[in-house]
């Protein structure tokens, strides 16, 4: 109660109010994420690149298919911006008025919010070396993903990403990927690559094809190797905009939303996790 009368001040006062409610209730109730009514199904996007416009990419989908979609596409994606949602979502006795959420998430906020908030899917978009004063080494963040994610979540992972695609190894899951499209270079050059020696017995890798960073098909000598997709962008049609998936063996075609590389993997993302829920 007290977090919704926060909320309603700040609006008196033309404040969107997208972290502080949150921020409150968790300072009261340090389990509130816990406590509060969740909607039926509870979906979560994180990762370095591309999460705000994978999470946007579903909600729109969703709410184009006519579904109550709770979403903090406005707000923090720490764990009060996803407190406040969950707050905006709910009645006066904290139960849900949503279907279904989609939460944004920041990977370092794994210990924090699924203790607590436990997703039904997770997408994992990428994970990339970013600022190394907050996030360290990519392979840092993964290890906390791996600790936190809990064991009952679906993950969607990238499988040209060897990074995040070996994330919480004994959850269910299901892969993303792309082949070599036209015109692509077979390596480009590239000032960094988050992972060069394999994960198991730390030799050089071998890469078939590295579309750009580590991102692309790599293997070892010991067997070690990219996962196989299960959704798979088999060509992109630029000048018609069109984009072919193979989805467990079906083809489909798709509008093509942007001509950029890293834009087909967040179309790539959201086209999985719906697939998977049916849609």
């Amino acid at each position: 109660w007290t977090a919704k009368l926060t909320k309603l001040l700040l609006r008196l006062f033309r404040r969107q109010g997208t972290y502080f409610s949150g921020k409150v209730a968790i300072k009261l109730c340090p389990d509130f994420l816990g406590r509060i009514g969740r909607p039926r199904t509870v979906i979560g996007v994180t990762g370095t690149n591309g999460k705000t416009t994978v999470c946007n990419m579903i909600s729109d989908l969703l709410e184009a298919g006519g579904m109550d979609v709770l979403s903090n596409r406005l707000g923090s994606n720490i764990n009060a911006g996803v407190a406040t949602a969950l707050i905006d979502g709910a009645t006066i006795t904290g139960k849900s008025k949503k279907q279904i959420a989609v939460l944004e998430i920041d990977e370092r906020s794994a210990r924090l919010i699924y203790p607590y908030l436990k997703p039904d899917y997770l997408v994992i978009t990428n994970l990339f070396r970013d600022s190394m004063r907050r996030n360290a080494h990519s392979e840092y963040i993964a290890s906390i993903l791996t600790e936190y994610i809990p064991k009952s979540t679906k993950l969607i992972l990238n499988a040209d990403d060897l990074i995040s695609s070996a994330v919480a190894p004994e959850n269910e899951r299901v892969y993303f990927g792309m082949e070599r499209l036209e015109g692509e270079e077979e390596a480009p050059e590239n000032i960094v690559r988050d992972i060069v020696v394999c994960p198991v017995c730390g030799r050089t890798l071998q890469y078939d094809f590295r579309r750009y960073h580590h991102i692309g098909r790599a293997r070892c000598e010991c067997g070690f190797s990219s996962k196989t997709p299960d959704y798979l962008a088999l060509s992109a049609d630029f000048e018609n905009m069109r984009l072919k998936v193979s989805e467990k063996g079906e083809e489909r075609e798709y509008k093509l939303i942007s001509d950029t590389i890293f834009n087909i993997y967040n179309e790539l993302a959201a086209i999985t996790l719906l697939r998977e829920l049916g849609k």
